[in-house]
């Protein structure tokens, strides 16, 4: 089974990311996609990040609409996983069957090898990439970076490693953007669902930050 997994603080989920995962799911023809919100990030270490368990709530709430073909895990939040690497080397070694589509935005392929063990990421997944439109290098550009980085792991670990680009126009939104609206009281309803915005309003979520 071909199962994609976009992972990410989601703090909060919006309408860039699900622009991202269905055009994932449907270009690379995936049987299912998981958001997997992380439990305790090590790049957001020290600061303001929303509960896990809000985190997870918000993306349960906003993937209700999107039942037929998404779902959300609570697996990194559970375990307290913290990098890729691992997460992906436990659901292997769980699920052999599954063959993992790992998805993620163009900024984070070009910090993958800073990333713990990168070489144990690529070992058990396929690398599906995406940049934003409006901000992003062009669409030879990113095909230069993808090349680029397959040949550095090529080189530095002896792997073979599948990394691959999502072809769609995204959404140009970013978290901190939404976060900043609402302690502003502006309108966000563009930005996320109907049931994220809920969501937030009704957990009164960023007035502080």
């Amino acid at each position: 089974m071909k199962t994609g997994i976009i992972g990410g603080t989601f703090d909060p989920i919006h309408k860039g990311h699900i622009s991202i995962a269905e055009a994932a799911y449907t270009e690379y023809r995936l049987d299912r996609l998981i958001f997997m919100p992380a439990g305790d990030p090590y790049f957001k270490s020290g600061k303001n990040v929303t509960p896990a368990g809000l985190r997870l709530e918000m993306t349960r709430a906003c993937i209700s609409a999107y039942s037929e073909r998404f779902e959300c895990s609570d697996f990194e939040i559970r375990d307290k996983n913290t990098y890729s690497s691992i997460t992906f080397s436990r659901l292997k070694l769980l699920y052999p069957e599954e063959d993992y589509y790992f998805i993620m935005g163009l900024d984070s392929l070009i910090s993958l090898p800073k990333w713990y063990k990168p070489d144990l990421l690529l070992k058990n997944t396929v690398i599906l990439c995406a940049s934003r439109e409006t901000d992003g290098p062009s669409a030879a550009e990113a095909e230069e970076l993808v090349t680029r980085q397959r040949e550095y792991f090529s080189e530095k670990y002896s792997l073979s490693a599948d990394i691959r680009l999502i072809h769609t126009p995204l959404v140009d939104i970013s978290s901190t953007q939404i976060r900043e609206k609402v302690r502003s009281n502006e309108d966000i309803s563009g930005l996320v669902t109907p049931e994220t915005e809920a969501f937030i309003y009704k957990h009164k979520l960023y007035r502080e930050r």
